[in-house]
């Protein structure tokens, strides 16, 4: 089943990586990170722990330490959460299953903190890292996760095996658990399977208290998280959805 797993991931993250990219990617001698976008309230103060896994660089040459916070992190911060980074090292964006190992230490040590719950936000291929942190079987697991333009490649032949580990993540979600899930409209990366794969989302989420599956109208685009429409009409009411008690998918816009 592991091997199956890892198979579908490399599928779902990437192509096969050359000679001449993995010596690019050793002249980059940073490991992945663990990083906090602000000063951390502490696990006896903050609401809960939020991790954040970026998408996939699409040739994998770049540490994620260089690039920007996305703004909706801050509102998570704001409605008080102790925020951080999983900022991946090249090396742990070939197509593995090291984006999970990353997520399963960056969960583990949050859990050794004690913080009282940890929720992994992701985007792009970080979503389904983060809806991959809900599997009912997963011997680290989330108390939640915000999945953020999960999808394929556009044209390519994998993106109907990519639907069908989304379907298969999606089934393995564990109840208990509270789960949002964007779709982008006009994705450039899901391209002609965005109707399917939202088709997948709200057959195994909708009906659920605790879980929501968003199609937001007005933001489109693979990359629709860093507009500031969709941080505008998401930011607090996602807040609002990871802190509390008895988590309700109605709180956001439809």
């Amino acid at each position: 089943m592991k091997a199956a797993f890892v198979l579908v991931a490399a599928l779902l993250l990437g192509a096969c990586q050359t000679d001449k990219l993995a010596t690019k990617q050793a002249d980059d001698p940073r490991p992945t990170s663990v990083n906090p976008i602000a000063k951390p309230k502490g696990p006896q103060i903050a609401k809960g722990a939020v991790l954040f896994i970026n998408g996939i660089d699409g040739r994998n040459l770049r540490h994620h330490a260089d690039e920007e916070t996305p703004d909706i992190l801050h509102w998570f911060a704001g409605g008080g959460f102790d925020v951080y980074r999983v900022d991946l090292a090249p090396k742990d964006q070939d197509p593995s299953d090291r984006v999970f190992a990353a997520m399963d230490r960056a969960i583990f040590d949050m859990r050794r903190q004690n913080y009282r719950r940890v929720y992994v936000v992701g985007q792009s291929a970080g979503g389904v890292a983060a809806l991959v942190s809900t599997e009912k079987h997963r011997s680290v697991q989330s108390d939640g996760a915000i999945a953020i333009a999960v999808g394929g490649f556009s044209g390519n032949e994998t993106a109907q095996i990519n639907l069908q580990f989304h379907e298969l993540i999606v089934r393995e979600v564990t109840p208990a658990t509270r789960v949002a899930v964007f779709h982008f409209r006009d994705d450039q990366i899901l391209g002609r399977w965005h109707n399917e794969a939202v088709r997948i989302s709200r057959s195994k989420l909708d009906g659920r208290r605790n879980a929501m599956v968003r199609v937001p109208p007005g933001v489109t685009g693979h990359y629709a998280m860093d507009t500031p429409a969709f941080v505008r009409t998401y930011g607090a009411c996602l807040t609002q959805f990871l802190a509390a008690d008895d988590p309700d998918g109605s709180i956001c816009p439809p």
